[in-house]
Formats: C-alpha cells, sequence, structure tokens
C-alpha cells in the first residue's frame, strides 16, 4: 500500500514543541488554526496520528487527502 499524503486541521497555534509530537508531520501555522500536512503510511498510522490529536486535548478541525498529492 502506498503512503497517502493528509492535510490534519487543528484549531489553534501549535508550538513547534508540541507539534514535534507528530514526528514527520510538518506544522503549516495560521492565523486560527494549524494544519499538519505528511504521508500517512497506512489507516492504523492514521488513527494514531488522530488519538494523538485527542490525547493533547487538541480541538480537530478537518481530516483530508491532500489535493496537491
Amino acid at each position: 500500500m502506498e503512503p497517502t499524503r493528509y492535510r490534519i486541521a487543528i484549531r489553534g497555534r501549535l508550538t513547534e514543541r508540541l507539534g514535534s509530537a507528530f514526528e514527520g508531520l510538518a506544522l503549516e501555522p495560521g492565523r486560527e488554526l494549524t494544519v499538519l500536512v505528511g504521508e500517512i503510511r497506512d489507516q492504523a498510522h492514521l488513527y494514531g496520528v488522530l488519538e494523538l490529536v485527542r490525547n493533547l486535548g487538541l480541538e480537530l478541525v478537518s481530516v483530508a487527502e491532500d489535493p496537491a498529492a
């Protein structure tokens, strides 16, 4: 299975330190959202990232495949 590039939007601005918890994903900070961008290996990897979002108490806004990929 080929990795898929995703864009995962989180409400608020993540610090670089907090963003480092999302190893392998780049941070795209915005005014009200931070977008995590990167390749997700498979469904288990995606669920792991989403669980980390929840465990850190972050508000998930959206999850989508990156149309630029």
